[in-house]
């Protein structure tokens, strides 16, 4: 009984410990994803670049209601996306910008090609080859569920990058 009861005061003593480290660890997430509730400015995340992997894959990059202006996040996702693909063999690189479905359909289409051409050019200034992009946009078809309820998260744009691995060096 003796043995136990030194076994919880041991991990009591800890205990302070491990909360600050999942506090820590939670604040570090959230800052990550740019939720922050702090009342003095927190310090810029470094940015971390993943190991090249040449294979297709495609993301969202997600925008404000009525924008096509990039948000902070939405830029550090196509710089690490820039970054992951650096040395693969690109393919097309398909930018499908959507709007939902508040406004008339003219501004949507016409609001969802300036996001999928703010995109392209993002990933263009990252470092992708310009003329791999195609370039595509719906407006707000689709943005409407069959039972008549609006879907917001078709503010974005759909990014398809097909990479492989590049062509072996002849001898």
């Amino acid at each position: 009984m003796k043995h136990l009861q030194d076994r919880t005061r041991q991990a009591n003593a800890r205990a302070p410990t491990r909360a600050l480290c999942r506090k820590t660890l939670m604040m570090g997430v959230l800052a990550g994803a740019g939720v922050v509730a702090c009342s003095t400015p927190p310090k810029p995340a470094t940015m971390a670049f993943a190991p090249v992997v040449c294979a297709d894959f495609n993301f969202p990059i997600y925008f404000e209601k009525g924008s096509d202006q990039l948000s902070a996040p939405a830029q550090q996702e196509l710089i690490y996306t820039a970054s992951r693909v650096k040395g693969c063999k690109l393919g097309s690189i398909a930018v499908l910008g959507l709007a939902d479905a508040d406004g008339a359909p003219r501004s949507n289409l016409a609001l969802s090609r300036k996001r999928a051409a703010v995109v392209a050019h993002a990933l263009a200034a990252a470092g992708l080859p310009t003329p791999t992009f195609d370039i595509e946009a719906l407006g707000e078809s689709g943005a409407v569920s069959p039972g008549g309820q609006p879907e917001p998260l078709r503010r974005r744009t759909e990014v398809v990058i097909h990479a492989s691995a590049p062509d072996a060096a002849r001898p």
